[in-house]
């Protein structure tokens, strides 16, 4: 019978079908032994037709999704999960990258609101600065970007900082020096605005093809504990901590139940 309700393809089928396995609990058989990591852009009321904008009622609503089926975790305590071989069932970690001001002043008081922790990778050539990223001027979107007060405020909460790289370098057509400078210059920048180490690292665009085997030996040996991507799939026992998987949360998804839907479906992960 779940299998015939798969393949119904009305968002609006596959919404109550997500329900009903989340509030049945049915989704946690579907999801034993695996974890999920997903990853946010910008948060604020405006750009409602921009696919990585959630408006504050969108990521809110995701936010106490979240927190009532799954188990938040810090991106870090997942990685400890991973490590020590210990259950991931129904975790789940909340990440942002590249550094839009709503990261601070709007998605952090929700995720007070309801004791959640994230983990923030940031573009370090971007912070503090009015540069506008490729996408956002295709799209006309203006951008706004946090300074290293709101990151530090951001640490000084809870959350985990990670690097991005300095500029959005796409890692899968850029190597050697230029590829390890942005890595290493990344890691190195958050370290000292934050005075502490930065472990984790999420790259660029996030896509299979956008890692080149080099450049992820560049980002071992510079002494990061973790390589995310953005290609959608699920966290389980035994995964490469330099391979994770993470999903992005656009408008593509009409409600979080249908998020949920495709998740246990295992239709995130692109091919």
């Amino acid at each position: 019978m779940l299998h015939s309700l798969f393949d119904w393809t009305s968002r609006r089928a596959k919404i109550l079908v997500g329900w009903v396995a989340f509030t049945s609990g049915l989704y946690r058989r579907l999801l034993r032994r695996k974890a999920v990591i997903v990853v946010f852009h910008r948060v604020n009321d405006g750009y409602a037709n921009d696919p990585i904008t959630s408006s504050p009622k969108e990521f809110e609503g995701y936010v106490r999704f979240f927190s009532r089926f799954f188990d938040v975790v810090p991106l870090s305590g997942m990685l400890a999960i991973l490590a020590a071989g210990d259950d991931l069932g129904a975790k789940l970690a909340i990440t942002f990258d590249d550094g839009y001001l709503g990261n601070a002043t709007v998605a952090a008081p929700i995720l007070k609101r309801h004791a959640a922790k994230a983990a923030f990778f940031v573009t370090t050539g971007f912070i503090g600065t009015d540069r506008v990223p490729v996408w956002d001027k295709a799209s006309t979107i203006p951008t706004e970007w946090m300074n290293w007060d709101h990151i530090r405020g951001l640490r000084d909460e809870g959350h985990e900082i990670g690097s991005h790289t300095v500029t959005h370098v796409d890692l899968g057509v850029t190597n050697g020096r230029i590829a390890r400078d942005e890595i290493a210059m990344g890691k190195q920048r958050v370290e000292a605005e934050l005075s502490e180490p930065a472990r984790l690292f999420a790259y660029p665009f996030g896509g299979k093809k956008q890692m080149t085997e080099d450049n992820l030996t560049q980002v071992k040996e510079l002494g990061l504990q973790c390589c995310v991507s953005a290609y959608g799939g699920t966290v389980k026992a035994g995964d490469d901590p330099f391979r994770l998987k993470r999903t992005t949360i656009s408008r593509w998804f009409a409600s979080p139940y249908h998020f949920g839907f495709e998740l246990i479906a295992g239709r995130l992960e692109q091919k």
